[in-house]
């Protein structure tokens, strides 16, 4: 056993990194020879030992509250299972099959009933969709990745762009570092912009103004000079490249410019039968995929690719059905659809309804989707009916093993829940393995100070009342009978085979003692079940055992937190904090206390050095005077 009690290897350094010192360059022991280090260490350990119960009885709270923390997250974690639990789809889960999944499939939900379903005559809704009327381009070489500007540029499009113009006035820039090399605020400048004879004033440093003559042919740009004043214009980038260096401070003054964009707008009919319109707009730098990109993850409800085989452009409704009686259901604005892409809503091919007999209905049935729900149970048409006579079965039933499973890993939750707390609690307390001092550690093996800490740790929790009661009831939660189910037999766990284990050692297990009983209580009656597990109720009678167990969990919660907080809590928000702050003034407090302590000490040692040199000094004055 490590004993905290021991100086013989303590060093100066240690007792001087426990009380917190910093006056660590002391040299005495000159004249006495005496090591004063060593004695100021070993009367400072005995003096210390307050100190070092101080800051185990600090660890020791610190790992109680770790302690209690775990066991609210398992808890926590036991309550979020709960919650599920307390659902009706929980336990009155429906299972589907069909009778041909390519043409109908289905999901059942916890309100629909246990019955059988005939379809025939399907046939599937489709969506709208509109193509080019001819191909937007004639070039074989045509590449949608490309920007809308290089592809304008080159001539791709059979019937070109329409761009639309954003004025820019009034545009002045200040010059803020020598250069020739400026840029407009905008590119993609139009080409009927900066026309012949354009100029762009600039207002010198030295108060002269010089006009640029605007070119935005290369050829005729004369950058030594020789042409005058010029300025070079790339439509594309707005650069400006001028012939001269302009000076910091001066002034730019740019002709009012539009320069380029591609904008327009999509109406399209939702399911409701109301007009959303979708406004975009992009710059030309923008490329024709990316474009039609953008349509398709908008929320205008359409998806759109260009179809390299036939060089056009295609846009088709995420929503099918006929959604429109009156006319399409999507509606073109703006040139760039009508002309570029020559979209025409007029030639739009219509959506169709999904059309369907149900159950030897004479009329068919009809939606806009290929999914429809009636009675809680949701259908999805796979497919069309070849002929009149073929049809589908979907049968509804209780999903058993759903529900057992869900009950089962319930059972199988709660039992680890109480095992660990029942492991916490029956921990032995090792009051002879106090926490570790640094001193102490310094001087063991890692696995000797591991195994020794383990001990130290255990029993933290041991016999804890707020574990005990909550354990205690939680078993009332789980084993009383429930008040008001749909029926009287089935009004507690037992009744539904589920029992706690006989082995006192297991602590209120829970055991699906009677599988076949459970299940046949899933399929024969689920509601009672449901209301078992489930029911609301003012009293606990009254209330379902999940109510009840989330109750006492919640409490649990509550009171573990007030006394241990959690990760998100200051010291001073609940109770152990509270001691924990306290308990940290007291060891500063006292470490402050052996500092002055450990100053006495070598004060006295000082003062005996200084006699002791002074007595060294008169011996020596003596024996001088002696020999003469």
């Amino acid at each position: 056993m490590a004993d905290s009690s021991s100086s013989s290897s303590v060093s100066i350094d240690s007792i001087n990194s426990l009380i917190g010192a910093t006056n660590t360059n002391r040299v005495s022991g000159l004249a006495s020879g005496i090591d004063v280090d060593s004695i100021v260490a070993k009367l400072m350990t005995a003096e210390s030992q307050p100190l070092v119960q101080m800051q185990q009885n600090l660890q020791l709270i610190e790992w109680q509250r770790d302690d209690y923390r775990s066991m609210n997250t398992l808890l926590s974690n036991l309550q979020t299972t709960t919650q599920t639990m307390k659902l009706q789809g929980t336990f009155l889960a429906k299972t589907t099959t069909s009778s041909n999944p390519s043409l109908v499939t289905a999901t059942a939900g916890p309100i629909s009933g246990n019955a059988t379903y005939t379809l025939s005559n399907i046939t599937m809704a489709t969506s709208a969709y509109n193509n080019s009327k001819t191909a937007i381009t004639n070039q074989t070489n045509f590449d949608p990745d490309q920007s809308m500007w290089d592809l304008v540029r080159n001539g791709a499009f059979s019937n070109g762009i329409t761009w639309n113009l954003n004025e820019v006035k009034n545009e002045t820039q200040t010059v803020v570092a020598n250069g020739q090399t400026f840029s407009l605020k905008h590119a993609f400048v139009n080409i009927n912009s900066f026309p012949s004879g354009s100029q762009i004033n600039v207002q010198n440093a030295d108060g002269t103004s010089t006009n640029y003559q605007v070119v935005q042919d290369s050829s005729i740009y004369k950058a030594d000079g020789s042409s005058g004043p010029q300025v070079l214009l790339d439509r594309k980038t707005g650069q400006m490249t001028f012939n001269q260096t302009l000076t910091t401070g001066s002034k730019l003054n740019i002709p009012d410019y539009n320069y380029n964009s591609i904008d327009f707008s999509m109406n399209t009919t939702g399911t409701d039968g109301t007009v959303n319109t979708k406004s975009f707009s992009f710059a030309p730098s923008t490329s024709l995929n990316s474009i039609l990109s953008a349509i398709s993850q908008s929320s205008a409800g359409v998806t759109a690719f260009y179809d390299s085989t036939n060089k056009v452009v295609s846009m088709t409704r995420t929503d099918t059905g006929k959604l429109n009686s009156s006319g399409p259901q999507m509606q073109f604005n703006g040139s760039f659809l009508t002309q570029t892409l020559q979209m025409d809503a007029t030639k739009e091919k219509g959506g169709t309804d999904a059309s369907y007999n149900i159950n030897g209905l004479p009329a068919a049935s009809k939606s806009h989707s290929n999914t429809f729900t009636l009675g809680g149970v949701t259908f999805t048409l796979q497919g069309n009916t070849a002929s009149s006579s073929d049809s589908v079965t979907i049968r509804v039933n209780n999903d058993t093993d759903t529900v057992f499973k869900s009950i089962s890993d319930f059972v199988d939750k709660y039992n680890d829940t109480i095992k660990q707390i029942n492991d916490k609690l029956s921990e032995t307390r090792n009051r002879d393995y106090p926490p570790l001092t640094d001193s102490q550690k310094s001087t063991m093996k890692d696995s000797d100070i591991t195994a020794w800490t383990t001990k130290a740790q255990s029993g933290m929790l041991s016999n804890d009342d707020i574990l005990r009661n909550a354990l205690s009831e939680m078993r009332t939660d789980l084993y009383s009978p429930v008040s008001g189910t749909s029926s009287s037999k089935m009004n507690q766990l037992a009744s539904i085979g589920i029992t706690t284990s006989s082995n006192y050692m297991d602590h209120g297990k829970l055991i699906i003692s009677d599988p076949d009983k459970l299940k046949q209580a899933i399929s024969t009656n689920p509601q009672a079940v449901m209301e078992m597990f489930t029911n609301t109720g003012t009293s606990s009678s009254s209330q379902g055992i999940i109510q009840r167990l989330n109750t006492t969990l919640k409490n649990t919660i509550d009171q573990i937190e007030n006394k241990a907080g959690n990760t998100n809590m200051t010291l001073s928000q609940y109770s152990m904090g509270e001691s924990i702050d306290t308990m940290n003034d007291r060891i500063s407090a006292f470490k402050l206390r052996l500092q002055d302590i450990q100053t006495r000490y070598y004060n006295q040692f000082d003062a005996m050095e200084a006699a002791i040199q002074q007595s060294n000094s008169q011996a020596s004055y003596l024996s001088q005077l002696t020999g003469q």
